[in-house]
């Protein structure tokens, strides 16, 4: 994973080590190409997402598991942490340290929120557009960590942020689609493959607070990036022992993934403890080992057009692709502009192999290092997320990750930083065409040329007038590549179904008295349950999520006698359902229709038989759920 010249670093010229390239970074406090890729990101998503006129309180996306998590919101936005509902899984409860979460980050953003806004929609949507700043940010730390010019870095820091992967995920995996945290982390990768020392002898040193506040960031934002990044660190630790024969940086490497798994562990904590108290949920978090492929990523899947591409004939073989061939897996795409520096890297690492590790680029020596690194660590990045690669072979001992191709982000930042040092080298050489040295006026008393020499721009501001357009080339490419456009149809109709379940709950609450408890039809096991009729688990908790003074059946995490039992209520025969679910002190039914072949006619026909013609009885605007009163 080192640049077959490493050794020679000592003949090079001085300030082109890796230790003086390490001084060099932490003397570049340059703030400008963090606050243009900050702002620049802000600016493409609001008028790429149209969030000029996006109702804030209705969250982007009001489906699937963007449910479970705008729950989350509206539970730590209540009670201040997201563990306990107890108006989910009523009369009971929802208790989500069954469901084991590493990722209190992002818990702790959304309580810190809770001194600006009470309403679960403005805090999601508000996150969710704060990640691309922040993505901006730390991608311009980590592309100059690895050497690209100022100009470059920022406007591929945009393309990083904006990348393919943060619209797929979505608010339906917002917590996946903030992923600032991950070029800090690989950062932390980077400098173990190149050799540089992870940690100072001095306790109370830059480098080890660095060090410290980085790994356990990462180990409580996700456990996701925490795994693959481990993984990674793991084998440039070992490639650096390989190389160097040094276990003072081997041991430096472990003592960092050890370090990420503590943070985890104590992320944890809650969860153990609960299962501890309260027993083992087996029904909770069920993998198969054959997950492990169905959710990798394919080499041809990362490098066609995203989904739903702007350009037609590159959303239709999107689709094409996605529809009729195996594995489709999380739709994972690099973006074109990644995708061109993911292919450079399997080019240079072909290169460094059948060269026997001399390939003779005339390329400064730095450059050349960090080249190979990135190309051994997009080689190692896409060995553990392709199909049937080394995530198969973990799988056989029962490794609790399954979406593997979500170490695509990770693979995505590796291509933009090899794009990125490739296109200095062009600026460099073009830029000579335009430098030159100073032009000398004649001394006295000596005649001057018969020819005039050409004016010459000075070797900075030649680099500029080269880097600068072609930074705003990558970003336009970006925007009109990675953003996908705005379907308003949908987003209306979003709108429209928010709207008719807030006129639906409010009209319940106006029917029924305050904590009363609603059973819910029909019984879908949360979480992670198929779906039935299309209607998923997840689709449960919309009448929970505009409610301020009900309690609600659904939500309770199965696997617990009291949540399955109360469940059970529902396969019952109506009239003794009825009998079962009055004996819990509920005061009504709601039936989600779409879940029933039939809307639920029979069903609701049967309910209001049952309780009598004085049962009060009505749908929501859209005709998606029904309510039926339970009389006395």
């Amino acid at each position: 994973m080192s640049a077959p010249d490493a050794r020679a670093g000592s003949n090079a010229a001085p300030g082109n080590g890796p230790r003086a390239r390490d001084r060099l970074l932490t003397r570049d406090r340059h703030w400008l190409p963090y606050a243009v890729a900050a702002l620049v990101s802000l600016v493409a998503v609001w008028f790429g997402l149209d969030l000029w006129n996006l109702d804030w309180r209705v969250p982007l996306y009001y489906s699937g598991d963007a449910l479970a998590v705008a729950s989350h919101f509206k539970t730590i936005l209540e009670t201040g942490w997201f563990t306990h509902q107890p108006d989910l899984g009523a009369p009971y409860g929802q208790f989500y340290s069954d469901y084991p979460q590493a990722d209190n980050l992002h818990f702790i953003a959304a309580s810190l929120m809770r001194v600006f806004t009470g309403d679960f929609g403005v805090a999601m949507n508000v996150y969710f557009v704060l990640g691309f700043p922040l993505a901006a940010i730390t991608g311009v730390w980590f592309l100059r960590l690895v050497g690209v010019s100022r100009v470059l870095a920022a406007a591929l820091g945009v393309a990083f942020a904006i990348a393919p992967y943060h619209f797929i995920k979505g608010e339906g995996h917002l917590f996946l689609a903030a992923y600032f945290v991950v070029p800090l982390a690989l950062g932390i990768v980077y400098r173990v493959a190149r050799g540089l020392p992870l940690w100072s002898r001095r306790v109370l040193s830059g480098r080890n607070a660095a060090t410290v506040g980085t790994l356990v960031l990462l180990g409580t934002a996700s456990s996701y990036y925490s795994v693959f990044v481990a993984l990674v660190l793991a084998v440039a630790g070992l490639a650096t022992l390989w190389r160097s024969r040094r276990w003072r940086q081997f041991f430096g490497a472990a003592a960092a993934g050890l370090l990420i798994a503590a943070t985890m562990l104590v992320n944890l904590l809650p969860s153990i403890l609960y299962r501890l108290a309260n027993g083992l949920n087996e029904a909770v978090l069920v993998r198969s080992p054959p997950e492990a492929e169905l959710y990798s990523f394919k080499l041809a899947s990362l490098l066609l057009p995203v989904p739903g591409h702007r350009f037609a004939p590159f959303a239709q073989l999107r689709a094409l692709y996605d529809e009729h061939y195996p594995l489709p897996s999380e739709a994972p795409a690099l973006g074109l502009l990644a995708a061109v520096g993911f292919v450079a890297l399997v080019v240079i690492a072909v290169m460094v192999l059948l060269s026997a590790g001399r390939p003779g680029w005339r390329m400064p020596k730095r450059t050349t290092r960090s080249l190979v690194v990135l190309s051994g660590l997009a080689l190692v990045t896409f060995l553990f997320g392709t199909v049937g690669g080394l995530s198969t072979l973990l799988s056989f001992v029962d490794f609790p990750i399954r979406s593997w191709n979500r170490i695509a982000i990770l693979l995505a930042l590796i291509a933009l930083a090899a794009l990125g040092l490739l296109l200095d080298h062009v600026v460099r050489r073009a830029a000579r065409r335009f430098a030159g040295p100073a032009v000398h006026r004649p001394a006295a008393g000596r005649p001057a040329a018969t020819r005039p020499v050409p004016r010459r721009l000075p070797p900075r501001l030649a680099r500029a007038a080269v880097s600068v357009p072609l930074a705003a080339l990558l970003v336009l490419v970006a925007v009109w590549d990675q953003i996908p456009p705005v379907e308003h149809v949908a987003r209306a109709a979003t709108v429209a179904s928010f709207q008719s379940d807030e006129a639906f709950v409010k009209q319940v609450e106006a029917t029924v008295a305050p904590e009363c408890l609603l059973y819910q039809l029909p019984y879908i096991p949360f979480p992670e349950s198929p779906p039935v009729n299309g209607v998923t688990d997840a689709d449960e908790l919309r009448p929970f999520l505009h409610s301020t003074t009900l309690r609600w059946s659904a939500g309770g995490i199965k696997g617990r006698a009291p949540i399955d039992d109360v469940g059970a209520y529902a396969d019952l025969p109506v009239p003794a359902m009825v009998m079962a679910v009055r004996g819990l002190g509920a005061c009504g039914f709601v039936v989600d229709r779409a879940a029933f072949t039939d809307d639920g006619e029979a069903l609701i026909a049967q309910l209001k038989s049952v309780l009598g013609d004085g049962a009060v009885s009505f749908d929501s605007p859209d005709g998606r759920f029904g309510f039926v009163e339970m009389t006395t």
